[in-house]
């Protein structure tokens, strides 16, 4: 959804604008927040303060970057999973509707009429996202897992969750040697247990050492599984799987470097966090006729934009296509048709077919 149909470099140029005053913002809604709220510094002191002016830090960020990406849905998710994972510990919808009321207030005077109104236009939605009692869901993994590979999601969630490396490993082989296609262990093994162990941190059922773990015992064995893959001759063509600088989630790019690896294509898989010079290099090296690009936060945006402008700039009419993926473009549609990309690719099956 659009709010505006502004270009995408007045949109970038708002989004710098409101990330220029964040901080002082931050910390004039907090101290508000505080005189309203004494109690609140009585049960969580300096270290509540310092928590506050991030958590408005946050706001803003993620305002900045739907404003950005032209889309109202993102910052409205972004605002319905705040006031759940904070739900989950016992801090009640109606602040976090309050702090983002806040921010607007504080951010008015530094902006021009018609970007406080367009502005006011993302909190609201924002705010009515918060009092909302459909929790977010994650994209289709598929349809209905049959009984076999339903039976294996739930071992190898309990495996990861508690640590036990050798048991997940064990699972997921198993089940390698049960499916038809490779795709299938990756989305209905691999895939969904990660969507449910972010679901579990949210709610506040496993510790944030816990979601790691989980998620680097789910790296581990997606190792194993690609060392039984059969070596192909790779000739469908030549391909750099990338994530952001800056981000650091690669789980969901690295499953999609291995399936079209063993669907047939030569790949590069970079890791994430790699500056924009780097995959420039690397795709040039590697004469690449596709680039997909993840991000799976939407503070992730503005970087996928430059990366995708600096692709442009340096190939011009030898640019490879470019394929965007990850969570941060679920809720951005129109970003890919502005960007001229493929996209978004919702999961790893779309991945796959626009690859």
């Amino acid at each position: 959804m659009n709010m505006q149909p502004l270009s995408l470099g007045d949109r970038t140029s708002l989004a710098e604008k409101i990330l220029a005053t964040k901080q002082q913002v931050a910390e004039s809604v907090t101290e508000e927040f505080f005189l309203r709220h004494p109690d609140w510094l009585t049960r969580y002191g300096d270290r509540g303060r310092k928590l506050g002016i991030e958590d408005a830090i946050y706001h803003q960020q993620y305002l900045a970057c739907a404003i950005e990406a032209g889309a109202v849905a993102p910052f409205a998710d972004y605002a319905r999973w705040t006031v759940n994972m904070l739900g989950a510990r016992n801090i009640a919808a109606h602040f976090v509707v309050e702090n983002l009321e806040q921010v607007g207030q504080v951010m008015q005077p530094l902006l021009s009429p018609g970007e406080y109104k367009l502005v006011s236009g993302y909190i609201r939605a924002a705010c009515d996202a918060c009092v909302e009692t459909t929790p977010q869901s994650c994209p289709d993994t598929g349809g209905q897992a049959q009984t076999e590979m339903a039976l294996a999601r739930e071992l190898y969630l309990r495996a990861v969750i508690k640590g036990e490396r050798r048991a997940a490993t064990y699972v997921a082989l198993d089940a390698l040697r049960k499916v038809t296609d490779v795709v299938d262990l990756y989305v209905d093994l691999f895939q969904a247990t990660q969507y449910e162990v972010g679901r579990l941190w949210q709610e506040n059922r496993i510790t944030v050492a816990e979601e790691h773990m989980a998620t680097a015992i789910t790296q581990y064995v997606m190792a194993q599984v690609y060392s039984r893959f059969e070596e192909r001759d790779c000739d469908r063509g030549r391909v750099v799987i990338t994530g952001i600088e800056g981000e650091l989630h690669q789980v969901g790019a690295n499953m999609v470097a291995d399936v079209i690896e063993a669907r047939g294509w030569n790949v590069r898989f970079l890791g994430t966090n790699l500056p924009h010079a780097g995959v420039l290099q690397a795709m040039e090296e590697h004469r690449a006729d596709t680039v997909g690009i993840s991000a799976t936060t939407l503070l992730s945006i503005p970087k996928a934009v430059r990366l995708v402008e600096g692709i442009r700039h340096k190939f011009q009419s030898a640019c490879p296509r470019i394929i965007l993926g990850g969570r941060a473009f679920f809720s951005t549609p129109t970003l890919a048709q502005e960007l001229k990309a493929d996209g978004p690719a919702m999961d790893l099956r779309s991945a796959l077919a626009l690859i």
